[in-house]
């Protein structure tokens, strides 16, 4: 009886926060005396149905908060106004004599959102780990931040599904890698290699474009995958970067080409092949190995106007694009017809222009 104790109802100053033992049982007695002359309420637990159903409610509010904000700040605001609204509940209960225990619903908030965020994290890195087999180092961190952030539309059960969208295709290769290569040791041949490849792959990221595969000395970039494009402006800027991106490979290799003269390598000479047009895009393959696909008329068309009539190389980049892309362009960049050329593997003529330069245009 002589004890110290705390109390809920206790004053907020700290030295009335503790009442003997006395007066708790006197406050007890006070209370049931109270009741017995309709002064006063017994305190009620509710049935253990009902906290059962509170703590599912709370839960899933937990959890269901966490899978729909995905922004910390935004996270931690709503998570707080949550808890609040959980001790809100039990305080307005507790005001009309209706008791609710405070740590199981706590506690069941905190464990549920815990458990989504785990599910989320682990998903995450699931279709992180996906998109890196798929796209691995090729695109640029402007793709990879709107990859990231479109995951949720783009990615089902592990895979990228097949889509059809208008992209613009480019293939390169070398003329005069072979003399290149019967020179170099294997090592010397690869360190020259990437070398190019490198040089050429941070042009392409700086456009906007995607490196979908090496092939040997040749480069396969796309333009406007894999977030489809959905109006003829962002078409348009697709196949405008993708020559824009040619040019400045020209650029680029001529500066090359002048430190691989000095050190008695020689020079090369590049070819370009451009279309515009609709592919369908998803993940190729298997568990084991799968990749990004791209397939489509389109691609067929900008390979083989890369390797079409390849004794016709006016200048150090031959840059072929297809009708196709000549539509989208119109006059964006200066061009010289070549008629309509029958390609490999196509029953029908395709239209022909080939990108000049500005001291072509002077001639």
């Amino acid at each position: 009886m002589g004890r110290i104790f705390y109390t809920p109802f206790s004053a907020t100053q700290e030295h009335q926060h503790q009442l003997s033992g006395v007066e708790v049982h006197a406050n007890m007695v006070s209370h049931l005396l109270d009741v017995a002359k309709n002064d006063g309420n017994l305190i009620q637990f509710l049935p253990d149905w009902m906290e059962c159903l509170w703590l599912m409610v709370v839960a899933c509010g937990g959890g269901l908060l966490v899978g729909q904000v995905r922004q910390p700040l935004k996270l931690l605001l709503w998570s707080g106004g949550l808890l609040l609204g959980v001790a809100g509940v039990m305080f307005g209960l507790m005001m009309v004599h209706l008791w609710l225990p405070m740590v199981a619903p706590v506690t069941a908030v905190l464990l549920s959102m815990g458990s989504v965020m785990a599910l989320q994290a682990n998903r995450d890195q699931t279709q992180r780990k996906m998109m890196m087999v798929l796209l691995g180092q090729n695109t640029s961190r402007e793709i990879a931040a709107a990859l990231w952030e479109n995951r949720d539309r783009l990615v089902e059960s592990g895979k990228l599904p097949g889509q059809a969208l208008t992209a613009t295709m480019m293939f390169t290769d070398l003329q005069g890698f072979s003399t290149i290569s019967e020179r170099l040791e294997p090592a010397e041949l690869m360190n020259w290699l990437n070398e190019y490849l490198d040089v050429m792959t941070e042009v392409i990221h700086q456009h906007g474009g995607l490196v979908n595969k090496f092939t040997g000395d040749g480069v396969f970039a796309v333009f406007g995958v894999p977030i489809a494009r959905i109006d003829g402006v962002a078409i348009m800027e697709d196949a405008m970067n993708a020559v824009a991106c040619a040019v400045e490979m020209e650029y680029r290799l001529a500066r090359l080409n002048e430190g691989w003269t000095q050190a008695g390598l020689g020079s090369v000479r590049m070819r370009v092949g451009i279309c515009t047009g609709e592919v369908v895009v998803g993940s190729l393959g298997g568990r084991d190995r799968m990749e990004y696909g791209i397939i489509g008329d389109s691609v067929n068309i900008a390979s083989r106007l890369e390797s079409c009539v390849k004794e016709r190389q006016p200048d150090l980049c031959r840059i072929l694009i297809a009708e196709e892309t000549y539509r989208v362009l119109g006059d964006l960049f200066p061009v010289e017809c070549w008629g309509e050329m029958a390609l490999k593997g196509k029953q029908q003529l395709v239209g022909t222009y080939r990108v000049l330069r500005e001291a072509d245009q002077s001639i």
